[in-house]
């Protein structure tokens, strides 16, 4: 947990910098080193929150945007994956007991995002989604089920709009 504290204490300190240039870089080498892994040239905009860093895995060249909420699960982001301002990706969901989630048990599940995906801003990303590579999630989507490779989807709930290819 130490780890965990100290992780979310650095992220909320580099927050001072601006959103852009050679910050976004200082942030993503910051970020890299409580990751499960992650590859080279991570660019991390400010206000980012990573719940729990240790079950999130990034290839190279990954940009995460301003505002950004990663968490309650195992998150995948390929290679090339781009994701827009005020994006959540949570990879869990709540359960009932007796009759209110206020105190049901969490359920971790896992998100995966293909190489070179684009996910637009505000975009939300549910639990137990695999989405292919080449894909764009159209700004203000809610992604509840798979999609397949070099696919647009949008609206709420994100369906199909045309191949990217």
């Amino acid at each position: 947990m130490a780890k965990q504290n100290t992780f979310h204490f650095l992220c909320n300190l580099y927050n001072i910098f601006p959103p852009v240039g050679k910050y976004l870089s200082w942030r993503g080498k910051m970020i890299s080193r409580y990751l499960a892994s992650c590859g080279k040239n991570l660019k991390v905009a400010s206000r980012v929150n990573i719940y729990d860093p240790s079950k999130l895995t990034i290839g190279d060249n990954v940009y995460i945007g301003y505002n950004t909420y990663i968490g309650g699960g195992n998150v995948e982001l390929d290679d090339e994956v781009i994701i827009g301002p005020f994006v959540c990706i949570v990879a869990g969901n709540h359960t009932q007991k007796e009759g209110s989630y206020r105190f049901g048990k969490y359920e971790y599940g896992k998100i995966k995002i293909g190489r070179g995906t684009w996910l637009g801003a505000h975009t939300t990303i549910t639990a137990n989604v695999t989405i292919g590579q080449g894909c764009v999630v159209a700004a203000n989507a809610v992604v509840t089920k798979d999609v397949p490779d070099f696919t647009m989807v949008g609206g709420v709930p994100a369906k199909f709009i045309k191949h990217t290819q």
